[in-house]
């Protein structure tokens, strides 16, 4: 009997079987790494347009954002995103004057595959 070196057919089939399987598995997982990096992408936009807002805010003059109405716009469109602004005021036990600190949540929306998305970001600015 002679040695023979090499693959026979069968053997071969099965490895670009289990070959094949493993590929579709790893061709699966590049749509969710894509919608999670696009995510992640417009939440980065999204802070950033937050602190642009926010730094906007801390260089208004302090009656600028307590006075109704406002002298500062408080809501927007930005590219693919809707801001808006909320003022409130902020009452603690203890405080003894509440009228130099305003609480600012800037909420921030946009539309991301046919569903609105939105996160908050909160400030204090004091007088």
């Amino acid at each position: 009997m002679s040695k023979r070196n090499g693959f026979s057919l069968l053997e071969l089939i099965i490895a670009i079987g289990v070959l094949s399987i493993g590929l579709v598995g790893v061709l699966q997982i590049f749509p969710i790494g894509l919608r999670a990096s696009y995510r992640s992408g417009m939440l980065t936009k999204a802070t950033f347009l937050a602190q642009n807002k926010m730094e906007e805010l801390n260089m208004a003059d302090f009656e600028a954002i307590s006075e109704l109405p406002s002298k500062i716009p408080l809501s927007g469109t930005e590219g693919n995103f809707d801001w808006e602004i909320f003022i409130d005021e902020v009452i603690l036990d203890g405080l003894q004057d509440s009228d130099n600190i305003k609480k600012v949540t800037i909420n921030i929306k946009w539309l991301e595959r046919n569903r609105t998305r939105s996160k908050d970001f909160v400030t204090y600015i004091t007088k």
